[in-house]
């Protein structure tokens, strides 16, 4: 049982994607006292609409206060969409809320969600360095920021590299701290991808001035600022837990874990912070009922696996209710009650014993709430039985799932395709002007207007084809559960690659579009030094084909340790393949380099590991390998100009000039390296 009365017990009511009249929040606050809870976390601002007026910038509330007719599902399109809050009436529910023991904390989204203010004031977003003909050029025209008429994931973030973007937050936090008393100021955080300032010249600068790493750690930084901001004026900051993405935080924020990131969060507690649990299985209220009713929140353990042990951390919990399906007061309340008083009655405790006794004292609270005006889901979906939970999942999938709102999600998806992808070039170290390119490739014209790109692409654009599919593949594909290691050593093929091309021709392009093509579907594997392959032999059965990578070692131990991590990898994810043949084709079997090398050789031991099968006298692979002739410059190759800096390219130059070849062999591992 539960003896513990937790400090915060709140609900957040989001008013940006569906403004609600001053009124009906007065009887949700009127509720909020029934239901035990004693904070209201206000979501003023976001990408569909900037809700609290700002002396200082009256075009916040004149452009970002506005859109027209809305797209987020099967749901009224033209429904309170716009309006917004004076600061007079601020000041009246700051009171009017305090007299019945709730707190009111406001939210003002930073750096992201930002597309109702860019719309307001562009000058705030970033510029942009174009790549049109494979170098830099820094351009000052901004993106196309207009307030959203839908839902979704967007990458309108205030520029962190601005010292007049950071002046204007903390203006419109000056006005923010004089409105609302209590000591806490959610700044937001969630769901910021970084695609603008990737690209942007001045982010850049201020990561090489401030020595930053990354752009997570950028958002950190900037989340640091605005934090000792508000702590210079007596306040505490909140943050969704995505901005533990960039480091930990001191102890004078507080995070808000709503969705992935556990272990980060875990962490935070670990180092003495604070967190206050929204996790979505649990105290999301504009999911459906089929999905978390009331038996369930009953049920549910308070204390959240991450925080298990470090119980002292936790403030309490909040139950959020984004409204982008919701569209006026009599549908919030329909989702928020009677699951909200649910949340009051257990975080208030001792907790009941039973279900039925649980259930008897919430319908006392809802009979008073439904008094109000407030009218909450009947009895029937308090604890749904299995096919009336699929049912009613099916009916708000078909409420989400409008045809005029699918063009807005498959856009929405394609953008966090590419910012994955855009992350994964940072993660497999691509070279930095074909990376560029590659990415404005991918997003194309998504941002509102396309980047200039070099009339040849030098294959940037298969690259980041298959980079998206990869992503893809990962997210929902054969890639995922993978290990993370794994995934990454794997697709650092592709940045090998432009780098060999590189060496071949003086410049980076892409040209292994057929090979990797087994990367990109989860087909090869590197496993430390080496690659494997899953395939079937002639008779159908299992099999392995080795493959060595430009930038392996031979040294024994290290190949040892890759066969070893190779077979544990095959027994947990692949156990068909647990003990097949590993078999190599390779210029590195030849026996032809038995004459060219000196006893005792790597080459020559890493041969000694494997039982010939069939050799070709007559193939000249080496000339890449050995001499980075790629396979687009051997007719033109000159021998006598080959370089000979070795023992092996002095000796193989000499056999190709008497008319030899070095050769091939294919084998199979037969014994340790």
């Amino acid at each position: 049982m539960n003896e513990r009365v937790f400090p915060h017990r709140g609900f957040m009511l989001d008013v940006c994607r569906h403004y609600m009249p001053v009124a009906d929040i007065k009887k949700l606050l009127d509720a909020a006292e029934i239901c035990g809870m004693n904070r209201m976390h206000w979501h003023l601002t976001d990408d569909q609409g900037w809700r609290v007026e700002i002396k200082k910038y009256p075009r916040l509330t004149e452009i970002g206060a506005s859109r027209g007719l809305s797209y987020f599902g099967n749901v009224s399109e033209t429904e309170n969409n716009c309006g917004f809050y004076t600061q007079d009436e601020v000041r009246g529910l700051v009171a009017y809320a305090k007299a019945r023991g709730v707190e009111i904390i406001p939210e003002i989204e930073i750096p992201g969600h930002a597309c109702a203010m860019l719309a307001a004031y562009p000058r705030l977003g970033c510029r942009r360095t174009v790549w049109p003909d494979w170098s830099p050029r820094d351009v000052e025209a901004r993106y196309a920021h207009a307030v959203r008429n839908a839902g979704g994931i967007f990458p309108d973030l205030a520029c962190a590299g601005r010292d007049d973007a950071i002046r204007f937050l903390e203006d419109v936090l000056d006005e923010i701290v004089a409105l609302f008393p209590f000591p806490m100021v959610h700044i937001g955080g969630d769901e910021a991808p970084k695609l603008h300032w990737r690209r942007c010249p001045d982010c850049q600068a201020r990561m090489r001035k401030e020595g930053i790493e990354s752009e997570d750690a950028l958002q950190r930084w900037l989340v640091l600022k605005i934090g000792e901001y508000l702590a210079g004026k007596g306040r505490e900051t909140i943050v969704w837990n995505d901005v533990l993405a960039g480091g930990l935080l001191p102890k004078h924020f507080i995070v808000q874990q709503w969705h992935g990131g556990a272990e980060l969060t875990r962490a935070f507690l670990q180092a003495g912070g604070r967190v206050i649990v929204s996790d979505t299985d649990n105290y999301y209220y504009d999911y459906a009922y089929g999905e978390t009713d009331v038996y369930h929140i009953w049920k549910h353990p308070l204390t959240p696996p991450y925080a298990r042990g470090l119980e002292a951390g936790l403030l309490g919990a909040e139950c959020p209710l984004w409204t982008e399906r919701i569209t006026n007061t009599a549908r919030a309340a329909h989702m928020l009650f009677p699951r909200m008083t649910a949340v009051g009655l257990r975080l208030n405790g001792p907790e009941s014993d039973t279900w039925e006794g649980f259930a008897a004292r919430l319908r006392e609270k809802q009979a008073q709430i439904d008094a109000l005006g407030l009218t909450g889901a009947p009895e029937r979906f308090w604890r749904m039985a299995p096919e009336a939970a699929a049912a009613d999942l099916r009916q708000d999938e078909a409420i989400k799932d409008a045809p005029a709102a699918r063009p807005y999600a498959a856009w929405v998806r394609r953008l966090l395709t590419v910012e994955a992808m855009e992350r994964l070039l940072e993660k497999i170290d691509m070279p930095a002007p074909f990376a560029a390119v590659a990415r404005d490739w991918a997003l194309g014209d998504m941002d509102g207007e396309a980047a200039p790109l070099p009339g040849d692409l030098r294959g940037a654009d298969a690259l980041a084809r298959q980079l998206l599919e990869a992503v893809e593949n990962r997210e929902n594909g054969p890639w995922r559960g993978i290990e993370e290691c794994v995934w990454i050593e794997t697709m650092k093929a592709y940045a090998r690659f432009v780098r060999e091309h590189f060496a071949s021709y003086g410049y980076y392009g892409f040209d292994r579009g057929g090979w990797t093509t087994r990367q990109r579907d989860a087909k090869l594997f590197r496993l430390g030094e080496l690659e494997y392959e899953l395939v079937h032999a002639r008779d159908g059965a299992p099999a392995i084909d080795l493959h060595i990578p430009s930038d392996a070692s031979l040294a024994p131990d290290g190949l040892n340790a890759s066969v070893s991590r190779a077979r544990d990898f095959m027994r947990a994810r692949f156990p068909d393949w647990a003990g097949a043949p590993m078999r190599c084709d390779s210029w590195l079997l030849s026996p032809k380099l038995k004459d060219l090398l000196p006893p005792g050789a790597r080459i020559l031991r890493f041969q000694a590991a494997f039982d010939l099968t069939e050799t070709d006298p007559d193939a000249a692979d080496a000339l890449q390998w050995v001499f980075g002739v790629a396979e687009g410059q051997k007719a033109a190759a000159r021998l006598e100009d080959l370089p000979e800096d070795t023992t092996l390219r002095r000796r193989m130059k000499a056999l190709l000039l008497a008319g030899g070849k070095p050769g091939n062999a294919a084998g199979v591992l037969a014994r340790a390296f």
